[in-house]
């Protein structure tokens, strides 16, 4: 077995390292931080150094990734068993170079406010735009991402059969928003969410996509997302407003924090608009 396909073995769960299951674009971002490596160094990770993966890692402009370089070169030194203490170093270094990047990106921002968005919500609810309305709805009120927002309805909990999909499940009552592809689903595993609220469960019987794919193309998934959220901001400045407008309320934070499945500590770090 190369490495490579060590690689795509630890992906797919089945290594005797880790029992972890990853999203699909968590999967995709690794092996295309493996091509990148192996073309810096011209031959196995393993077989290079940690300087050498460090160098290369120097290489990249973006702060994220030079992280994902040292991530992937730090994952197969772990598979052999060899020395990543240099590597772990340098990421640690680089977390600081992050926060001065959100700093500055922060600084430039003039985001709009939470009543602003919330009237934006309401506004697609009265004109009975039922698509934007719901992914306006659980990106902001549920501080998601736009990976999961992409599910398929169902009428019965039993029709949830496939590893690699969320679902909507619709009841008289309720409707249990069920999470299982999502960007840190590989560190929280599925999510489950309860939702009573009348006006979404409304819109998502209005919407009538039973056994159909929310967000048909997931391939333009982001684009579509974004394109019907306010001004076209997009679900990550709808974090940042959701933040600043409970950052005092600790209690919020956690749970915005186990809904969007992100530690309190990166809430505050990546998306505080104070952080300046």
């Amino acid at each position: 077995m190369n490495e490579r396909e060590k690689l795509e073995r630890y992906l797919l769960g089945v290594s005797s390292v880790t029992k972890k299951f990853f999203s699909e674009n968590t999967k995709k971002s690794y092996l295309r931080f493996y091509d990148k490596l192996t073309d810096y160094l011209e031959k196995d990770i393993c077989e290079s150094s940690q300087t050498k993966i460090i160098q290369a890692s120097h290489e990249e402009k973006n702060t994220n990734s030079k992280q994902g370089i040292l991530n992937i070169g730090i994952i197969m030194r772990n598979l052999e068993k060899l020395d990543v203490k240099d590597l772990e170093r340098e990421r640690d270094k680089n977390k600081n170079d992050i926060i001065g990047d959100v700093k500055k990106s922060n600084a430039e921002l003039d985001l709009p406010s939470y009543d602003d968005i919330e009237d934006y919500i309401n506004y697609l609810y009265e004109n009975n735009k039922w698509v934007d309305y719901i992914i306006n709805y659980l990106l902001f009120y549920y501080q998601t991402r736009n990976l999961d927002v992409n599910f398929t309805i169902i009428n019965k909990l039993k029709e949830a059969t496939d590893a690699d999909t969320n679902y909507m499940w619709i009841t008289a009552k309720k409707a249990v928003w069920i999470r299982r592809v999502y960007k840190t689903a590989d560190t929280y595993g599925q999510k489950k969410i309860t939702i009573t609220d009348k006006k979404l469960l409304t819109a998502l019987r209005r919407v009538d996509k039973r056994g159909d794919v929310f967000i048909p193309n997931e391939e333009n998934a982001g684009y579509y997302i974004k394109k019907s959220t306010y001004k076209g901001i997009g679900e990550g400045k709808y974090i940042k407003i959701v933040i600043d407008h409970f950052r005092g309320n600790l209690q919020k934070l956690k749970e915005i924090s186990e809904n969007r499945g992100t530690s309190v500590d990166i809430l505050l770090s990546n998306y505080d608009i104070a952080l300046q």
